[in-house]
């Protein structure tokens, strides 16, 4: 629902402004004029705002973090726990939150909840912030009566989802921060150190190696096409960015990913991680089967293993079960299918599924911590390489002048 900013005039002539959620601007007029304010101007909120503070909202606009919905999500659980009415539970969390924008989106779900919404009805309203899994959730524990439980499962969700986020990027610092290091150094030697040898070199007017030739014209090029090296790269990263906005391009790098030599193995087990999590929780919250799979998928930030999840879900349709549904999508070991294939048997396929999520945590875990472990020496190979090749095309003509010299002396 939208939000209008007004301006007008009460019964007594004073000018009232005030912003308010309406499904138009004709409704809100109406109730203005039914409150006895007699509206002069009803703008919506967006169109109020000027290009500026448009810009503004886009790259200073603080988003509301996975690990800020978590704890929102705990928050409720103990206060609906507790007995305090939703509304006014989060109207508490709105008027403590650190984080603005999270605070204006609770007000507007009890501003839907006071308008006759209901709490999974309400947060519809914030896609950007409420993913279709958690709404679900919330719409399960309102029809069973336990909408306390459904926040406590929620907070567990986005927890896992938080720390495997945490884990990624605490594993893939150190070699980000060695790359960026490389990219500098290789910058600085060809600005400011292969010049001063290749002054050296043009005056000496000796014959110089392949490498010196080529490092010597990779440094002019730096130094004096550098608009050129500029507009080249970021014309590449646009053109990256616009392939894999496309669905084939997106579906393309994905795949891509998930197949990359060492990395692949860690994101492929993440993916699984965050699958058998995120199915064990939709399961034991009363979700059913089909709907819970179409959920996950959506929620699953890779293409490539959403497009497979939903075949999941067509095998179902068609009348195969779970296991023989997971053995189309190519993503689960034999060891899993049979697994999947029994529990489904017995009826413990929620439990199992906690199971197979923590056998993957540790894989995970054991992966991240190796990662760093396995990427250092590609590294240091590629830096000793890169080094090797400099100090030839460096000092193999200084070698040739000393030569020189030795022989004219």
């Amino acid at each position: 629902m939208p939000i209008f900013i007004y301006k007008g005039r009460d019964t007594k002539g004073i000018l009232v402004n005030g912003k308010r959620m309406a499904q138009a601007a004709d409704t809100l007029s109406l109730q203005l004029i039914q409150e006895g304010i007699t509206p002069i101007k009803i703008l919506a909120e967006e169109d109020s705002k000027s290009d500026w503070q448009k810009i503004k909202e886009e790259f200073f606009y603080r988003k509301v973090s996975t690990e800020e919905l978590a704890v929102f999500a705990r928050q409720m659980y103990t206060l609906v726990s507790t007995g305090v009415p939703i509304s006014t539970s989060l109207r508490h969390l709105a008027d403590t939150m650190r984080n603005t924008n999270l605070a204006t989106i609770l007000y507007g779900v009890v501003e839907h909840l006071e308008a006759g919404q209901d709490m999974a009805t309400a947060m519809q309203n914030y896609p950007k912030i409420f993913s279709p899994l958690m709404i679900s959730m919330v719409r399960v524990g309102q029809s069973s009566g336990h909408i306390a439980d459904a926040f406590m499962r929620i907070n567990q969700y986005l927890e896992l989802e938080t720390s495997a986020a945490k884990d990624i990027k605490t594993a893939l610092r150190y070699p980000f921060f060695v790359m960026i290091a490389m990219v500098i150094a290789v910058v600085l030697i060809n600005v400011f150190v292969i010049p001063s040898f290749a002054k050296v070199f043009a005056q000496a007017k000796v014959e110089l190696p392949w490498a010196t030739r080529f490092f010597i014209g990779m440094s002019n090029f730096f130094v004096h096409d550098w608009i050129i090296l500029l507009i080249g790269a970021a014309s590449a990263i646009w053109g990256f960015y616009y392939y894999i906005s496309t669905i084939s391009g997106r579906l393309a790098w994905d795949k891509f990913l998930l197949h990359v030599p060492i990395i692949g193995k860690v994101l492929n087990g993440i993916m699984l991680l965050r699958f058998s999590q995120s199915f064990a929780i939709t399961l034991n919250s009363g979700i059913p089967l089909i709907e819970g799979i179409e959920l996950i998928a959506q929620s699953v930030n890779n293409e490539y293993a959403k497009k497979r999840i939903l075949m999941m879900r067509e095998a179902i349709e068609r009348g195969n079960n779970l296991a023989q549904a997971a053995a189309i999508t190519n993503l689960f070991s034999p060891l899993e299918l049979q697994i999947l294939s029994i529990s489904e048997e017995t009826g413990e396929l929620g439990p199992m599924l906690d199971q197979i999520a923590m056998f993957y945590k540790r894989e995970v875990d054991y992966d991240l911590k190796r990662l760093g472990d396995t990427i250092e020496p590609i590294l240091i190979i590629f830096i000793a390489g890169l080094i090797l090749i400099l100090a030839f095309a460096v000092y193999l003509p200084i070698w040739d002048l000393a030569s020189v010299a030795k022989k004219a002396g």
